[in-house]
């Protein structure tokens, strides 16, 4: 059955019989994360879904609309409850979103071929002009537009209100004067091949925030409609997509990563997090800024003139852009997901794939809270992403795509799944200070579970101590692993299974969004305290779960129809393995996995992608836990050997840094093939050094401690290297 084309998706899961747009929404309609509305989001519809035959859907997308407005000063309020009712949160005026509303009236005067509605649309956006223009530009004013809230400028303000005011223009003199006046504006973000995403309030760059995609796509739009009404604009545009296809590519994947720093690289930035804009520390690949990359590539390669085959870049850049966002559309349901994340194998290299965005700033749409951390699924199926995607692609559905041919079966290899015995042996004595790290890890118990970390309210990005499904599996196989028992098993139980949604998997908190990332951590800690058959757990429900995180290229992915890897495909493939079940389409996972090795012997996350330790360790593991033998082992073995650094640590890929979490997955997969690294000594105490002062362990030596994440690597890696750890065990606690 092939989903819904997106716009359908939209009118039918989105817009409620009011044509009001709930912010956010999971798989479909029946799922709504986010039910509050935006003034953003309003417009937005107003802006691409109707035609000129939608006289009705344009009716009632302005009535929904209107129902922004503010009656006791210009403009309208930016946040509705789901009841109607203003946030007064939303008791703002962004210049950008009012100009998105104003815009938007003014397409609805067009639809509805109704002069005064498009009269009052340049009302409107007049307002929003002369407030900017007499305030320098700021990211935002109270509602009076009297009073400066923020005096930053960033340049995506600019970019919309540029392109708002161009779709406006009577031909009046004003207009013009308005667009002069921006562009000359616009040149005050520019830098050698960049674009500065804000200026400070003083209307320096903003060092910190660096370089946006979004902003940098957004800007090059408003360039080229500068330059079609006579003034110098392609050149800028071009630099500015350029600049971003130079330096925000993903590494090892496709699609492009939503920032850089000052220094044009995209890395970890703690300080820019907490003392810049507010944001996360942590980039990621937003699909909504592919859709915006889309458009502005495209537009911009219409203008022809570059030079050294910019046009032709251009013109890829755009066919790339739009490839992710097909990328990332749901062959079932429909709809796009928002983006994906990662974990950081380094502060400057980005490695394992995350579907979430981690650190958010508190009240981020769709995000969750989770002690001291926020994070916004990446699963969630934005509005704003929706119709930006559709602006991006037309109306259509995005090709299904198919498994690969499983054209060399492995050999069958029997695997026993025995988690009874965990080691043959202690580790040996003074290797690590195990009695530390034994207070350390029972200081992480929260209620019924386990937190990050033992610390109630740490500062920096270091987590607290929450109880999180995630570090109950952690703590749990290290307590199992050094032979001490685990506190109250059935409260430990009776906290996992609250975790269980009504969709069968299971969330890192109750009520929070099921994933197979969380519910493999659920599943595992429940079976290792023998809670399988718990009349708490709707195994039936996990197990459909799970089978419907199956893609049709064969993999799996974090949630039904999300994107596939290596990473959730063995994440997913244990579950059911633990629960003596199997894919629905095993073949086809086979097949997929076999897809992502490579000549060297090693394996990438997707097919296509280099290889690393991360991705190796997670396909060989995935096809001994299925019974099946590595193809190629010898040449697997010899590749992660070959990048264990003098230290002892290891290279998470060729040409690559040392790395904590990589090293880890180098190890366990040479245990899980009956190999260990070629100099065993200096790797154990590469690992041994990495103890902090208070027990627990870090990824750097002498560095504080930081979650009960580091402990079970090191934990666990000790153990392999020792040749003490029972090996299904090792599969199957990872």
């Amino acid at each position: 059955m092939s989903p819904p084309s997106l716009r359908a998706f939209v009118l039918e899961q989105v817009l409620d019989a009011q044509a009001r747009v709930p912010a956010v929404v999971g798989r479909d309609a029946t799922d709504v994360i986010t039910p509050d509305r935006t003034l953003r989001d309003a417009a937005l519809a107003l802006l691409v879904l109707p035609g000129p035959d939608d006289q009705d859907l344009t009716a009632r997308l302005l009535s929904a609309l209107r129902e922004f407005t503010d009656p006791e000063h210009p403009g309208y309020r930016e946040l509705l409850d789901v009841t109607g009712a203003p946030h007064p949160v939303g008791d703002v005026r962004t210049p950008s979103v009012q100009a998105l509303a104003a815009w938007a009236l003014h397409r609805a005067g067009d639809l509805l071929g109704d002069t005064d509605l498009a009269a009052e649309a340049r009302t409107a956006l007049r307002s929003v002009t002369d407030a900017v223009t007499r305030h320098a530009w700021p990211a935002r004013l109270d509602r009076s537009w009297s009073t400066v809230l923020d005096g930053a400028s960033p340049l995506e303000e600019a970019a919309v209100l540029v392109l708002a005011a161009d779709a406006v223009d009577d031909g009046t003199p004003e207009w013009s004067a308005f667009l002069s006046d921006a562009a000359r504006h616009l040149e005050r973000y520019v830098h050698g091949d960049g674009v500065w995403a804000c200026l400070t309030p003083r209307g320096e760059p903003d060092t910190v925030h660096g370089h946006r995609t979004r902003a940098s796509a957004l800007a090059a739009l408003a360039w080229t409609r500068l330059h079609e009404r006579g003034q110098d604009g392609a050149d800028r545009a071009r630099r500015a997509l350029l600049h971003v296809q130079a330096h925000h590519p993903h590494v090892g994947a496709r699609g492009y990563w939503d920032r850089s720093d000052a220094a044009s690289v995209v890395r970890v930035d703690p300080v820019a997090a907490l003392h810049g804009r507010p944001d996360s520390p942590f980039p990621a690949k937003l699909v909504a800024d592919h859709a915006l990359l889309a458009l502005a590539a495209r537009r911009t390669a219409e203008l022809g003139g570059g030079a050294d085959g910019v046009d032709v870049r251009l013109k890829t850049m755009a066919e790339e852009a739009a490839a992710e966002v097909e990328r990332y559309s749901d062959p079932r349901a429909g709809g796009v997901f928002q983006g994906q994340g990662s974990w950081f194998s380094t502060p400057v290299d980005p490695t394992v794939p995350l579907a979430r965005h981690v650190m958010v700033p508190p009240r981020t749409t769709g995000s969750f809270a989770v002690g001291n951390t926020t994070y916004v699924p990446f699963h969630g199926k934005h509005a704003q992403t929706q119709l930006l995607a559709l602006a991006a692609l037309g109306d259509r559905r995005s090709p299904v795509p198919a498994a690969p041919a499983l054209t060399e079966p492995p050999q069958p290899e029997p695997f026993d799944n025995d988690l009874t015995r965990v080691t043959s042996a202690p580790l040996s004595e003074g290797l690590v200070d195990i009695p530390g790290y034994l207070r350390w890890l029972r200081s992480t118990a929260s209620g019924l579970g386990y937190g990050l970390t033992p610390y109630r309210a740490p500062l920096g990005l270091r987590s607290d101590r929450t109880a999180q499904t995630f570090s109950v599996l952690h703590v749990v196989s290290d307590l199992t692993a050094l032979g001490e028992p685990v506190p109250n098993v059935p409260g430990v139980l009776a906290g996992v299974f609250a975790t269980q949604n009504a969709d069968g998997g299971f969330g890192e908190q109750p009520s929070l969004p099921s994933e197979a990332f969380t519910t493999y951590c659920a599943v595992l800690t429940a079976v290792v305290l023998g809670g399988a058959d718990h009349p708490d757990f709707d195994r039936e429900r996990c197990v459909e779960f799970v089978r419907a995180c199956q893609r049709p290229e064969g993999g799996f992915g974090n949630a039904p129809g999300f994107p596939c890897d290596a990473w959730h495909s063995h994440l997913a493939a244990l579950t059911l393995v633990a629960l003596d079940a199997r894919p629905e389409r095993p073949d086809d996972l086979v097949a997929y996995l076999l897809n992502c090795q490579n000549p060297d012997g090693g394996y990438g996350n997707q097919p296509g992608s280099p290889s690393d330790t991360f991705a190796t360790f997670r396909v060989v593991d995935t096809l001994v836990a299925l019974g099946l033998r590595p193809p190629h082992a010898e040449k697997t073995v010899a590749w992660l050997r070959s990048l264990q650094t003098e230290a002892g640590g290891f290279r998470y890929r060729d040409n690559g840094v040392e790395s904590f979490v990589g090293s880890y997955h180098a190890i366990a997969a040479l245990y899980v093939l009956g190999a260990l690294p070629a100099d065993t000594a200096a790797c154990t105490r590469w690992i041994a050094v990495r103890q902090s002062a208070d027990g627990g362990f870090s990824r750097t030596p002498g560095g504080p401690s930081e979650t009960t994440d580091e402990g079970f690597i090191a934990i666990q890696a000790l153990h392999m290297l020792e040749g003490k750890l029972n090996r299904s065990w090792a599969v199957m606690m990872t």
